[in-house]
């Protein structure tokens, strides 16, 4: 379960205010003066706005930098949102023999895919599913 405190309550609040947009949930990054909204399936570009008018309307009000990530259900998807805009080929959810779980992700196009990317994918995914880890080739 998550859980949101004030701050991103209030965050989330606006947010859903300027766009019209649901959000599931509100990430805050200090070190990078960054705001991470995840909002509903299919309430991204309703979040963003036309030509981006919305992100850069909240960041010129809250004076952060100001990320929008689409949930989904299903966890192959949900990683190809994070990963955007690499494409992803397939995915599959395997188990170890220690019952770890893995999200394994192959990609069919690698763009802009670093390390960071990666292991912030990871840890929304751990974040939301009942998954382990996370493997991208």
């Amino acid at each position: 379960m998550i859980k949101l405190d004030t701050e991103k309550i209030q965050y989330i609040g606006l947010f859903e205010s300027l766009t019209n947009a649901s959000v599931k949930d509100c990430i805050l990054d200090r070190e990078k003066n960054r705001i991470t909204f995840v909002v509903k399936e299919n309430h991204a570009g309703r979040a963003i706005g036309k030509r981006g008018s919305n992100v850069k309307n909240l960041e010129k009000i809250l004076n952060k930098k100001i990320e929008i990530i689409e949930f989904s259900e299903d966890p192959v998807r949900f990683a190809a949102f994070l990963l955007r805009p690499s494409i992803v080929k397939e995915g599959f959810i395997s188990e170890r023999s220690d019952s770890k779980k893995i999200l394994n992700i192959v990609l069919s196009k690698k763009v802009d895919l670093d390390r960071n990317k990666i292991n912030k994918a990871k840890k929304l995914i751990q974040r939301y599913f009942d998954i382990d880890d996370l493997v991208v080739s």
